[in-house]
């Protein structure tokens, strides 16, 4: 009753400030699913819920915000009307989303008591862990080749021994501060914020269902959230301009120059940042621009690019010397119609690539078995974790860069093959250590 007065009342709420159907059903989703991560939380780890707030936010809420502004304010415009937009982006959303919850599974309602079992007769295995995958973040960035991402992959475990070593012995808080400090602090330096934005939010999503804070307590982590996103991009563009281009060094004294600089309310909270913000999170733009593009062009690939995606994600480069390159911006600039260079960060996203595959019906499909290849990496897990609950917690570097909207489709496939084949080893590797027989 709850869940559905909340979907009456946004979309009120939305007829009120938009005026229009498509977008009151937007914002209806949107609050929906804020509703259910504030007072859900506290029973379910709300990973789901987040992987779908985010593309509402970039598909739903943050295009229905644009076609309300006039256009002089709106860096990134929608390049197709309302009406055909939302005849896409709605039903896809809505088949990802259906997708994500085809196949039953118990692994977001885990046991925090039976991880702690699991793992408290390893507490300083876990902490080895912690310190070796700390080091590996470090020298990742030395190591070339196909060995770089399985040492990335590998650096990416230190979330999980850290949030398992603060779920068995809360006086060992301070591994998990290190790692989000540490990951911060990388961010900030290279002014590259998405990852860490996203694991200080997982944290978050964690700690609410381990330790099951009052709403107030909730409430105010998710408004330091919000303002703490606001203050980077307050400081994003100013530090990037000085340090990539300005000839300052990437070092803590300039994050601290220009923080210092840009935390102002009028900077943080104006209406300048706030439009920036929103033009950041509407990954619809790019969505739109494509099918424009291809509306004119009609330059449609089938499973072509997919085919592409797939030889690059699960062929080693000896046997597919030709392969595309991760973060490679000839798709995205052959069908988004627009040209970007390699060191501009953008992604076409799995509703772009799902047009430019089928047409309309592609967006829906692609949308769906998004979602379903999510509920069969959940399944994957949750077999997992019938070795040992503590296994749940790899859902987190598996799936990290897959729930992002702006991720290609090419790195979303990589990181989950490559993912599932070595954390899937591990697991066969440590399988002894952490089960409860």
């Amino acid at each position: 009753m709850k869940n559905l007065l909340v979907l009456i009342l946004g979309y009120g709420l939305g007829l009120t400030v938009f005026g229009s159907a498509y977008e009151s059903l937007s914002l209806a989703i949107f609050l929906f699913l804020l509703f259910r991560l504030i007072f859900e939380s506290n029973n379910l780890f709300a990973f789901r819920e987040w992987a779908l707030i985010l593309y509402s936010m970039n598909y739903l809420v943050a295009p229905a915000i644009t076609y309300s502004q006039p256009s002089d304010l709106i860096v990134y415009g929608m390049k197709i009307g309302a009406d055909q937009y939302y005849s896409l982006a709605l039903p896809g959303f809505i088949c990802f989303a259906f997708g994500m919850y085809i196949i039953p599974t118990r692994i977001f309602y885990f046991q925090t008591k039976k991880i702690e079992q699991g793992a408290v007769l390893n507490k300083k295995l876990l902490i080895w862990v912690t310190i070796i995958t700390l080091i590996f973040k470090f020298i990742s960035n030395l190591v070339s080749g196909e060995l770089s991402f399985i040492i990335y992959l590998s650096s990416e475990l230190r979330f999980v021994s850290a949030f398992a070593l603060l779920l068995i012995d809360r006086k060992l808080w301070y591994w998990s501060v290190l790692v989000l400090m540490q990951e911060l602090a990388s961010a900030f330096l290279a002014g590259m914020y998405h990852g860490a934005l996203m694991w200080i939010i997982f944290f978050g999503i964690y700690f609410v269902y381990v330790y099951k804070p009052r709403f107030r307590i909730k409430v105010l982590g998710l408004v330091s959230i919000v303002t703490f996103i606001l203050f980077i991009q307050a400081i994003k563009v100013v530090y990037r301009s000085q340090v990539w281009s300005g000839g300052r060094s990437a070092s803590i004294e300039t994050v601290i120059d220009v923080s210092s600089q840009q935390a102002k309310s009028d900077e943080v909270l104006g209406q300048d940042n706030l439009l920036a913000t929103l033009n950041r999170g509407n990954q619809a733009w790019i969505f739109a621009s494509t099918v424009d593009n291809l509306d004119r062009t009609k330059n449609f690939q089938g499973l072509t690019n997919v085919n592409k995606y797939l030889e690059s994600a699960l062929l080693p480069r000896f046997l597919a010397q030709n392969k595309i390159k991760s973060g490679d911006k000839e798709i995205f600039n052959e069908f988004s119609g627009h040209i970007i260079n390699e060191s501009t960060s953008m992604g076409l996203g799995i509703f772009a690539d799902g047009y430019i595959a089928y047409g309309a019906w592609g967006v829906y499909i692609f949308g769906f078995a998004l979602g379903l290849i999510f509920s069969l990496t959940f399944k994957l897990i949750e077999r997992w974790s019938k070795i040992s609950p503590f296994y749940v917690l790899l859902l987190l570097p598996l799936l990290n860069y897959a729930v992002r909207p702006d991720c290609e489709l090419q790195t979303t496939i990589n990181h989950l093959a490559k993912g599932i084949m070595l954390y899937g080893f591990l697991v066969y590797l440590s399988r002894k250590r952490f089960t409860l027989d």
